[in-house]
């Protein structure tokens, strides 16, 4: 009786001594099993907020891109206003344009658009905003293009919408110069934009407006 006493006794200390082991009184594979489940998942990576944005949102700065549209290439509508600068140094102009006409009258019953074609013209309008004077053949630097892409350069003949520029327009500084450019275009093209180049279309800022579709 005794030994079956110390037996379990000892049975006794042994479990006493595995739970000590354990420390919480799980069991020992469950509690692995649990550790690995608790292993934290990988963290993904994120960009650090734009410091800009102070939490709102970090976006592009919308004043801006209004910025980069009201500069040489952007597009405007009509009424629209481009600064744009020439070959040589000092020269620069306000470019308005001002009108476009589709279709465009002639004022002269001997000049007509040809057959299959229609004449459409723009206003422009030229400010000498430069430190030089500035000489040009404005209507060599305008063209329209359509919408398939096609680019029309100015055409012989005179509108009643009002005056051409004349061959050549010398402005001086503050000066300013207002003049209608024809052009010739398919009937059935449909004109989307309208460009201005100074120097006679070779320098090297190009200002562009939207027409209304």
């Amino acid at each position: 009786m005794r030994r079956q006493l110390l037996t379990a006794a000892a049975v006794i200390v042994l479990a006493a001594t595995a739970t000590a082991c354990n420390g919480d009184g799980t069991d020992p594979a469950a509690d692995a099993s649990a550790s690995a489940d608790r292993s934290p998942a990988p963290q993904q990576s994120h960009p650090a907020p734009d410091q800009g944005g102070a939490g709102q949102g970090g976006g592009q700065d919308k004043g801006q891109d209004k910025d980069k549209d009201k500069g040489p290439g952007g597009a405007h509508a009509v009424g629209g206003k481009l600064t744009l600068k020439g070959k040589k140094p000092g020269e620069q102009l306000d470019v308005t344009l001002k009108g476009f006409a589709d279709p465009a009258h002639s004022d002269n019953k001997y000049m007509k658009p040809a057959a299959g074609k229609r004449w459409v013209a723009a206003q422009f309008e030229l400010v000498n905003t430069g430190t030089v004077a500035y000489s040009d053949s404005p209507s060599s630097g305008a063209k329209v293009v359509d919408g398939q892409g096609q680019a029309f350069t100015q055409t012989m003949g005179s509108v009643t919408e009002g005056p051409k520029f004349p061959v050549t327009v010398n402005i001086a500084q503050g000066g300013k110069a207002l003049g209608w450019v024809v052009f010739s275009v398919p009937e059935s093209s449909k004109p989307e934009k309208v460009q201005f180049t100074m120097d006679g279309g070779f320098a090297k800022e190009t200002g562009e407006w939207t027409l209304e579709k």
